[in-house]
């Protein structure tokens, strides 16, 4: 009889923002055509951003073409998950007695666990991401039949006793990158399970029209791009204040700084009219604004993939990312798609590279869609998938 590989996490809904979350339901999709009997076990939450409480109806659904079961959110006392989450953002640590009680508080099912445990025979679990209830505690209900993707970060969860434990517990941590491995075993001190580079796919996007975005939004002048949350987790401030510095000293240079995506950031009043934040844009205006842009700017140091960086380069557009993120960083290096900073002024002299030089542009441009094409296509990232599987017995088919 098949096996079904399950999808494990703490949300699930096809609009639900957040690079795992689209990660989960595109994988899951692809592999479904691949035959894969592919089912989603999750909560009865919205998502990250709403109340971790039960807004949607449990039991099984279909959506988008997934099988969809959702269980109850386990009671929680969300006060004491808010305080010490901001403690470990703080400080970078937890006293062991604070770590048992932010990973009981944060969202998880009993129910969820309890079908997991039940139903193990006939199911392979995928749990994603790591850093939350319903991976800390999942991935130990049945670790022998497990995998994780992680989508991990060099950031205080990651260092968490239980983080070290789920890593440690699986059968098989499935990877995006070098950087992200070897962030892995900085961690479980090469004592984990098989690690497994799968990467991440990446959908090939249509055409972009420049000039389509450029008369739509009325922008004349050339510009950096920002694709994602604006938020301090995504470095977003450090762009905004990086471009306020460039302005102030480059007056004689016209330059703005287009935003899109979720969250809204207060302006100095002296970037009246050089920051155009457009929020979330049509699926079309997003590729355009790809193509029309001098570079893409990914400041993230919190990245396990980064899909926009992947989707400039398909675009035609450069990208320019933070040194100290080394995922990001790899990526440019081992593309030479890119180019990335450490400092205010490395941040000034690679705009103005970019800026000057159309030819650099474009090679740097085609070398990040070699680079995609060869490593992160749909075909490849599911044939990994499969092989992973295959080497644990999984009967899938």
């Amino acid at each position: 009889m098949p096996e079904t590989l399950a999808f494990v996490m703490p949300w699930f809904g096809p609009d639900i923002p957040g690079g795992a979350e689209a990660e989960c339901r595109a994988t899951a999709r692809a592999l479904a055509a691949r035959g894969v009997p592919v089912e989603i076990l999750t909560t009865c939450a919205r998502d990250h951003a709403s109340e971790w409480t039960d807004q949607l109806p449990e039991g099984l659904s279909m959506e988008d073409g997934l099988r969809v079961r959702r269980f109850k959110v386990r009671p929680r006392d969300a006060n004491r998950y808010y305080n010490l989450h901001r403690r470990l953002h703080l400080a970078g640590t937890l006293t062991s007695f604070e770590e048992e009680d932010f990973v009981r508080e944060s969202i998880n099912s009993n129910d969820l666990n309890a079908y997991l445990e039940a139903e193990r025979g006939r199911y392979w679990y995928a749990f994603i991401p790591y850093c939350f209830g319903t991976t800390w505690e999942g991935v130990l209900v049945a670790p022998d039949r497990s995998l994780l993707i992680p989508c991990l970060h060099d950031e205080p969860f990651a260092y968490l006793r239980w983080t070290r434990r789920a890593l440690r517990a699986v059968r098989t941590v499935c990877l995006h990158v070098p950087a992200e491995q070897a962030l892995a075993a900085r961690i479980t001190d090469g004592q984990s399970s098989v690690f497994a580079q799968v990467g991440e796919g990446v959908d090939l996007p249509p055409a972009g029209d420049p000039e389509r975005f450029r008369r739509k939004y009325q922008l004349e002048e050339p510009f950096l791009l920002y694709a994602g949350r604006k938020a301090p987790e995504k470095n977003a401030p450090l762009l905004v204040e990086y471009f306020a510095r460039y302005r102030f000293t480059h007056k004689d240079r016209p330059l703005k700084l287009v935003l899109i995506g979720s969250g809204r950031m207060r302006m100095p009043e002296r970037l009246r009219g050089e920051v155009l934040d457009l929020g979330f844009v049509p699926p079309q205006d997003k590729v355009d604004a790809y193509a029309a842009a001098v570079a893409l700017c990914q400041p993230s140091l919190l990245e396990s993939f980064s899909i926009v960086m992947m989707e400039a380069w398909l675009c035609g557009t450069p990208t320019l990312v933070h040194a100290r993120c080394a995922v990001t960083r790899d990526h440019c290096l081992a593309s030479n798609g890119g180019l990335f900073f450490d400092d205010y002024f490395e941040f000034a002299e690679a705009v103005d590279l970019l800026r000057d030089n159309p030819d650099l542009r474009r090679r740097l441009a085609d070398n990040g869609r070699a680079y995609v094409l060869a490593h992160f296509t749909w075909d490849r990232v599911t044939a990994n998938y499969l092989r992973v599987l295959e080497r644990l017995g999984a009967h899938l088919a």
